[in-house]
């Protein structure tokens, strides 16, 4: 048995609490009670035995103690540290885990205060305990950040011709590419690092980064747009490759080179079918040629994507010219250099269609 020092209250060995006053208790042998002692600081424990104990700091003769009723064999729980011990035989009130009054200053000074919640220290100015997450009343809440929004994105546009994602492109330079995931990743017709989109504060422009299959710019409607010699168009499915043809000059011994007579001709269309391979080629004469999937000079019927008239290449003067007949799926313009998106403007990647918005 373990006698406490400070009221003679008699606890079982393995007790670190008194149960009687609370107290700690000694470790080791049982200790002699004290004539008179000091309060000790409260500590929490479980309801006393019905016998009331003394009064803190009042000296017990050792016969009483010894006549104290012995402890219940089993330990009681403790309560946390730092409540008062309720009284002897008297019923322990439940309080609420919700405090009454408002918060109590922080132990140990330091301008915060005590969550009334759970009694951790909260630095001042903080609106919410780090421990619980208890509101603190009286603290205003951070307000939250508003995000600028990004200054132009890309939104991919899906086949019914609605907009799907979109991906925010920053001020300076954004490199897009299959390895810019989301509505990228898994078109394999996008090289890793596909375009190069400069953003200035009221421009964007676009430039190829050296990409496998290139980037289409979508022409307006019934506006002619110059093309020139080596340019690559894309009408529904087809890729079309544009060459001037000029009379071939003598060799420098005066003879002439063989083939087929160019009368009349000023260039031709060829099929583009591969990297550097082109089939079918069509000649290109007089004020030009139509084509389309029914009607035209050049036709392409078993393409669905290719408008019955679709667009028109023709020669004024010495400019070469390129006319989109109101298509429902447009014409496309392979970017050569670097080029200034319009607001709004479409163009393609790998196999999807893309508009620029800022």
């Amino acid at each position: 048995m373990i006698i406490c020092p400070n009221c003679g209250k008699e606890n079982q060995d393995h007790y670190k609490f008194c149960l009687g006053c609370g107290s700690d208790l000694p470790k080791g042998e049982p200790a002699a009670p004290k004539k008179e002692s000091q309060p000790a600081p409260a500590q929490a424990a479980a309801p006393a035995p019905t016998v009331e104990a003394p009064k803190r700091g009042a000296s017990v003769p050792p016969k009483e103690a010894k006549q104290a009723p012995a402890a219940p064999a089993a330990a009681p729980a403790e309560a946390p540290r730092g409540t008062a011990a309720p009284a002897a035989g008297r019923p322990v009130e439940q309080r609420s885990s919700k405090p009454s009054q408002p918060p109590q200053a922080a132990p140990g000074g330091g301008g915060g205060q005590a969550c009334p919640n759970c009694g951790s220290p909260i630095p001042e100015g903080f609106a919410f305990c780090g421990k619980c997450g208890h509101r603190i009343m009286g603290v205003p809440a951070a307000k939250p950040v508003s995000m600028a929004p990004a200054p132009a994105k890309l939104v991919f546009i899906q086949p019914d011709g609605s907009p799907g994602g979109s991906m925010p492109l920053q001020l300076g330079e954004n490199k897009i590419g299959r390895e810019s995931g989301g509505f990228m990743e898994n078109d394999p017709f996008l090289s890793p690092v596909h375009a190069i989109f400069t953003v200035a504060k009221d421009s964007v422009t676009i430039k190829d980064a050296g990409s496998l299959n290139g980037i289409y710019l979508r022409l307006p409607p019934n506006t002619p747009a110059e093309i020139q010699n080596g340019d690559v168009i894309r009408l529904g499915q087809e890729l079309v490759l544009l060459e001037m043809l000029d009379k071939v000059q003598p060799a420098p011994d005066g003879t002439e080179i063989m083939g087929s007579p160019i009368e009349g001709l000023w260039g031709r269309l060829s099929l583009v079918v591969g990297q550097g391979r082109t089939e079918n080629a069509f000649p290109i004469g007089g004020d030009g040629v139509t084509l389309g999937r029914e009607r035209g000079d050049i036709i392409f019927p078993e393409d669905g994507y290719v408008s019955g008239s679709h667009l028109r290449i023709q020669k004024h003067g010495l400019r070469i010219e390129m006319i989109d007949l109101q298509s429902s799926n447009g014409t496309f313009l392979r970017v050569r250099d670097t080029v200034k998106l319009e607001k709004g403007a479409y163009f393609l990647m790998g196999q999807q269609l893309f508009q620029i918005n800022y």
